[in-house]
């Protein structure tokens, strides 16, 4: 109805002023009419809101490029001025982020020049000095500010200017020369909603260059204009404090207190003065008055006492607190804090541990203790300490092996200890009796194992699936455990756990999305992938899920040769400003390079150049480019073999591609494409796991020493490590380092073989 609504909109626009004049006086006698036209008028700002919000869903979601073309089309609507405002603030900083500083300080001058007093000049004024200060260029940032102060005095845009002045003299180190731009912001702007910090940034320059006389001039001097200001009477106090005026100080914070007896801080400030006089008693005093009837008073006292270095004391506050409430996590951090703060390890490892056993299954109680405990308890040199409370707990466990608290930190300490085996063991045994409780501690730490991209991951999830009576729970983790086994390209594995929560009807529009992404990048099934998302067409999505199931059935189509079929689902994406663009217009450039239309594909192919950032999509596109251009020989005979094996390849029909490649290297031997052939050839085969003949395919590139020969000897490489034959995989990087020392690939092979001599060392350690 919108589009509609939005057509007759762009239809009357178009009418003759003496028409429009009809229409209006026509709307006087008809009011229905009327009300028409503002239904439209509605109709398009909807639209035009939408395609702002759309425009900016593009810029957070790091599509800048996507998002400056949209940008840049809305700029040629219809918008009001605030709309348009923003749209060229977003437009600017979508071009800093992508380094084109240029076209944004273009942009942001040109919005400060026309309303120097408005909202969004003062904002153009912050993002234009940060272009430089990002990249640590001050003082380019500090000209910069000079410049708008000179051109808009006395306006919103000068006003930031000349604060930001200040701070960029500041942070290049000319102190004197901020204390003079802060003094002019303050006297030239007094108004500015940065004035209190102005003052509070003066005062801390003039305190640390020991010019108190000035300081205090200064604070007094604005507290004559708010005599009731206690941020600047807390100011002054601070200030006395400093230079040891503890008398004056004392009686600033008194009187503070006087007027706003119950302002925490500064009684907190105060108890802190007292303390600095050495008078602890009286210190005390006036913390018990912030905590007074407070419920957790001794935690708060605790804290306070942390923070004044009173240790004994916050011990005891916190061990008063922990004895009415052992089971809040928090209290068990800060006591053994200040046993850390000592150097007491042991006394705050034995803290910790009870703080385990006591707190229940918790997670984010548990977790905030290990967050706190893992700096002396992980890592080689902490495994005394590991190995006492892991035995310590060990003898409660066996004592006691059904109790769940000493099973758990038993289970966590050996968890940290990296003895992963032995934790998962102790989980499992826990499942029959507290099932809910091993889900929650299952799924927390084959999390923390796959953020930190250990593959024990999989042992976790797995256990649990097996385990696990919550269907919902074991579908969750079924489809965590595919996605990592996509990560690993174990593609038949990852396929299976997701066909069975199609079987399930487990299945969401996620898991089926990530199968038909494995069918057809990993098994090579474009048929079964169109399969799978096509029912997914029928139900309710929002529209980047919408785009992406016809991204993948326009590329099932390419690979079963309907690339008409596919251009007609991909050309009004590639036509639109999303974040699919450069996708929907790659795929379009290789449904005519799989159809053997090459002079159109390298012209789609530098349409994707245009529009995509740098990143796989424009590497392709560049690779096809380069690989059409440079074999056009014979006719193109056999860049069209070439195609056609590709394409047979990725529909899985991995003879007829392998029969392609053989045949036209027979064919053609002398073709400029031959060695593109062989290392398509190696691609299959080592798909298949036939690495010797992949191997093979790779050695013919080598012995004609061709421009691939280094892309080859990387794959020979690489298939050696994968055999674990770190020997021959260490000779083939030396063979890259020597015969090839300037190629790009060189830093990668230093690396590998770096890694590799290691794992050589440690095989030659384990022969007995």
């Amino acid at each position: 109805m919108k589009y509609t609504l939005l057509r007759i909109h762009n239809y009357f626009s178009t009418l003759t002023n003496t028409f429009i004049l009809l229409i209006c006086l026509t709307s006087l006698c008809h009011p229905v009419s009327a009300q028409n036209q503002n239904n439209i008028n509605q109709a398009a700002r909807i639209e035009t809101i939408k395609a702002i919000q759309d425009a900016n869903n593009l810029y957070y979601d790091r599509s800048y490029r996507e998002a400056i073309d949209a940008f840049k089309a809305l700029l040629k609507t219809e918008l009001t001025q605030n709309q348009n405002d923003s749209i060229r603030l977003m437009l600017g900083q979508s071009h800093a982020k992508i380094g084109e500083d240029a076209d944004a300080r273009s942009i942001f001058m040109e919005m400060i020049n026309e309303n120097p007093n408005g909202s969004y000049a003062t904002q153009a004024v912050h993002q234009l000095t940060y272009l430089f200060s990002q990249r640590y260029q001050y003082n380019e940032a500090l000209l910069q500010c000079q410049q708008i102060l000179k051109q808009h005095p006395n306006t919103s845009a000068g006003s930031i200017a000349a604060y930001l002045s200040a701070y960029y003299f500041y942070v290049e180190g000319k102190q004197e020369k901020a204390m003079e731009g802060y003094k002019f912001f303050l006297d030239t702007y007094p108004d500015s909603i940065y004035r209190s910090s102005g003052v509070s940034n003066l005062v801390r320059l003039y305190t640390e260059n020991e010019r108190f006389d000035e300081a205090e001039k200064l604070i007094k001097k604005r507290m004559e204009l708010n005599p009731t200001d206690t941020t600047l009477i807390e100011e002054l106090a601070s200030l006395y404090q400093q230079q040891e005026h503890h008398q004056k100080a004392l009686d600033l914070y008194i009187s503070i207190l006087d007027r706003n007896p119950t302002n925490t801080s500064i009684r907190r400030k105060l108890g802190s003065l007292y303390l600095e006089l050495g008078n602890k008693k009286q210190a005390i005093i006036e913390w018990e008055k912030i905590v007074a009837g407070q419920i957790d008073k001794d935690q708060q006292m605790g804290s306070i006492f942390l923070s004044n270095k009173l240790y004994d004391e916050a011990i005891d506050s916190f061990r008063k607190a922990i004895a009415s409430n052992r089971s809040y996590g928090y209290l068990y951090t800060q006591l053994a804090a200040a046993y850390k703060i000592q150097a007491k390890i042991d006394e705050a490892a034995d803290v910790y541990i009870d703080g385990l056993l006591n707190v229940g299954m918790s997670i984010s109680h548990r977790e905030a203790i290990w967050g706190a405990m893992v700096d002396i308890y992980e890592g080689e040199r902490q495994k005394p300490l590991q190995d006492k409370l892991i035995s310590k707990i060990q003898d409660a466990y066996n004592r006691n092996p059904k109790n769940i608290s000493s099973a758990i930190t038993l289970g966590e300490l050996l968890f940290y200890a990296k003895q992963l085996d032995a934790s998962l063991d102790i989980f499992i045994k826990l499942y029959p009796t507290y099932s809910t409780s091993m889900d929650t501690t299952m799924t927390r730490f084959a999390k923390i194992l796959e953020r930190n991209h250990n593959p024990y991951a999989t042992e976790f999830y797995k256990a649990h699936i097996k385990y696990s009576r919550d269907m919902r729970q074991i579908s969750s983790s079924r489809l965590k455990l595919a996605k990592l086994y996509q990560k690993e390209k174990m593609w038949d594995d990852a396929a299976a756990i997701l066909l069975r929560l199609q079987k399930d009807n487990a299945s969401t529009t996620e898991s089926q999305l990530i199968l038909s992404l494995i069918q057809l990048h990993g098994q090579n099934n474009p048929i079964a992938a169109q399969g799978t998302v096509l029912p997914l067409l029928t139900q309710q999505l929002d529209t980047e899920k919408y785009r992406n199931i016809q991204l993948i059935l326009a590329e099932c189509y390419i690979l079963q040769k309907k690339h008409i079929l596919a251009r007609q689902l991909l050309t009004p994406i590639a036509d639109n400003y999303n974040k699919s663009k450069a996708h929907a217009r790659k795929l379009i450039a290789d449904s005519y390079f799989y159809g053997n239309e090459f002079d159109t594909a390298i012209k789609e192919y530098q349409k994707v150049i245009q529009v995509s950032k740098y990143d796989h999509l424009t590497n392709d596109a560049l690779d096809k480019i380069v690989l059409i251009q440079d074999n056009k020989d014979f006719l193109t005979l056999p860049l069209t073999d070439y195609a056609n094996a590709l394409q047979l390849y990725l529909s899985g029909n991995i003879d007829a591609a392998i029969t392609q490649c053989e045949d036209t290297i027979a064919l053609h031997p002398k073709a400029l494409i031959v060695d593109d052939l062989w290392m398509l050839l190696g691609t299959i085969h080592r798909s298949q796991s036939n690495y010797g003949d992949a191997l093979h395919s790779y050695r013919q590139v080598v012995s004609q020493k061709a421009s691939l020969a280094v892309e080859a000897l990387t794959q020979i490489a690489s298939i050696f490590e994968e055999k674990n034959d770190f020997s021959n995989a260490a000779e083939t990087y030396t063979n890259i380092l020597t015969t090839y020392p300037d190629n790009s690939i060189v830093p990668y092979a230093r690396q590998q073989l770096d890694i590799l001599t290691k794992l050589i060392g440690n095989q030659q350690t384990d022969i007995p």
